[in-house]
């Protein structure tokens, strides 16, 4: 079977799963062959053997279970670099780039040095920030053990390990110190939502890291009470939020003595993370 062929009766048979079943299955081809974009292009009219035939059969029956491709591949790419994942963490989104904006921007403008990524999954934001700001030192903290594991993995991958460090904790249990910056995507996703999932999202993804309690909130809330013991004065955090709930989040942030609230859209015009930075108290 030729690339091509085979690339389109990928295509017809994952528009049954997939909104992207194209780009799935071309992404799923680049693996199997260790091509570029452009490589493959330029190769549809070769013929596969049958082990490649093979392997890029049995990918393409796993997406069309529904798993995404970022757990069948076992890596995601996100702000250029690549992460690995796996069932225990959540796949990183070009939307969740915002938040890592953000935080670089604080960091900049105000001299942050010290970084705490709660909630952290594949590393994916914190390790970021490592990885771009050289004199950055990054504390990431996850609850699931496995999820640290993963992270702890993306450090040495990155090259960034002498500078992170994993802290398997739950919110700020064990995490005594304080830091100049707390980012966060924490678990968002309220009950009423979690039953509209896509079932590539619900049956595959962690659901610890996803539901934030009846409303989604719980979180947040949890966060901004305890966020002044543990931030140097004038530190800020940042936080990824669901689209719905930017004035819940304000008022959070105001209620416990937070200034220069700022919210930033996604790329589809929505609201995606909340900036805020500690004010004195009085």
């Amino acid at each position: 079977m030729k690339i091509k062929a085979a690339l389109d009766e990928a295509s017809l048979q994952l528009q049954k799963v997939s909104d992207t079943a194209r780009l799935d299955a071309r992404v799923l081809m680049k693996n199997v062959l260790g091509l570029s974009d452009l490589e493959l292009l330029t190769r549809w009219e070769e013929e596969l053997s049958k082990d490649e035939e093979h392997r890029f059969r049995n990918l393409w029956k796993e997406r069309q279970s529904g798993k995404p491709v970022a757990y069948i591949l076992g890596f995601k790419e996100f702000m250029g670099m690549t992460f690995r994942v796996t069932e225990n963490t959540l796949i990183p989104r070009p939307d969740s780039e915002i938040v890592v904006e953000e935080a670089l921007r604080l960091i900049r403008e105000k001299h942050y040095e010290t970084v705490l990524d709660l909630c952290c999954g594949s590393g994916a934001l914190g390790l970021s920030i490592a990885r771009i700001l050289e004199f950055t030192n990054v504390t990431l903290s996850d609850i699931n053990k496995e999820a640290l594991k993963v992270t702890g993995e993306n450090a040495r991958n990155l090259g960034v390990e002498s500078r992170v460090q994993c802290v398997e904790s739950d919110l700020f249990l064990h995490l005594p110190q304080r830091f100049d910056l707390i980012i966060s995507n924490p678990p968002y996703i309220s009950a009423a939502d979690m039953e509209e999932l896509p079932r590539s999202v619900k049956a595959f993804e962690p659901e610890l890291a996803l539901y934030g309690g009846t409303s989604g909130l719980d979180f947040y809330q949890s966060i901004t009470a305890s966020a002044r013991e543990h931030l140097q004065e004038g530190g800020a955090v940042v936080f990824e939020i669901g689209y719905d709930q930017r004035h819940e989040v304000e008022k959070m942030l105001t209620n416990h003595g937070f200034g220069e609230i700022k919210t930033i859209k996604d790329l589809s015009g929505k609201d995606r993370a909340v900036s805020a930075v500690l004010l004195p108290e009085t």
